[in-house]
């Protein structure tokens, strides 16, 4: 389930699997920071409200607010970016599953 391209990719952020995991994800700032997103929290971030998420990053790995907000990067722009990723995520799963059933 590994396209070339990352779940989500702009100027600043990128967000894509992590190595040939299909349950943990990584997250790069602005080509200088990356970190992990473990399995499980791209969704529990993605689904979150958006006045919860940074409470929510924080109790994760709070050195992602740190390097966001060095970058000039807002929790709410980071917010829609896992929200893409996360849509993109399951949009690929989608696909491989009516993949599959056009197999069966």
């Amino acid at each position: 389930m590994t396209d070339e391209k990352p779940l989500y990719e702009d100027e600043q952020l990128k967000i894509d699997y992590l190595g040939t995991s299909i349950d943990d994800h990584e997250l790069i700032i602005n080509n200088e920071y990356s970190y992990v997103i473990p399995r499980g929290i791209l969704e529990e971030l993605a689904t979150t409200k958006r006045g919860n998420v940074a409470r929510k990053i924080h109790a994760f790995n709070e050195l992602i607010l740190y390097a966001i907000d060095k970058e000039g990067i807002g929790v709410d722009g980071l917010h829609v970016a896992l929200c893409q990723a996360y849509i993109e995520e399951k949009e690929r799963i989608r696909r491989v599953s009516l993949e599959d059933i056009d197999d069966f």
